[in-house]
């Protein structure tokens, strides 16, 4: 969900058209590609031990379930949110992370020399508003796509 060529800065269709193939296949229902031996058949290159776990829904590490599955955004993950919200909650989670690690940085002000650490503050507030780039357009973009609503009720642009 890079832009292609560069891969800087979201963009949720970059490659999703291009000649190296589709990527995640979105649309109102679903995300993922099903890569499955009843699907494109992929996991038949995998020693047979691998190709039942990939195939499994259940089984398949949940970091690699949209590699191999296709899967609506209400699929509950097995910590009881639904792939929709993990996908809101991580990009929200991910500006918060990078808030708190200025505000870690900013507590070493008069413990690091000034210029090393207004260099490491100008990163950190630009990794901010990139996380902020990220969320918006990663969000919104699946908002539009789903009509599902953030449960926690955060802005997401509509």
């Amino acid at each position: 969900m890079v832009n292609p060529g560069h891969h800087y800065g979201p963009n949720p269709e970059g490659y999703e058209y291009s000649h190296w193939g589709t990527y995640h296949r979105a649309d109102f229902r679903a995300i993922g590609v099903d890569r499955t031996s009843k699907g494109t058949g992929y996991t038949k290159q995998y020693h047979p031990y691998w190709q039942k776990i990939f195939d499994d829904i259940d089984k398949c590490p949940e970091d690699l379930l949209l590699f191999f599955h296709r899967i609506p955004y209400t699929f509950r993950l097995k910590s009881g949110e639904t792939l929709i919200q993990y996908i809101y909650d991580s990009h929200f989670e991910g500006v918060e992370e990078a808030e708190v690690l200025r505000e870690k940085w900013l507590e070493l002000r008069d413990k690091i020399d000034g210029k090393r650490f207004n260099r490491v503050l100008e990163r950190l507030n630009r990794q901010i508003e990139h996380a902020k780039e990220w969320r918006d357009v990663i969000n919104t973009y699946f908002y539009r796509r789903t009509g599902i609503p953030d449960e926690k009720g955060r802005k997401i642009y509509p």
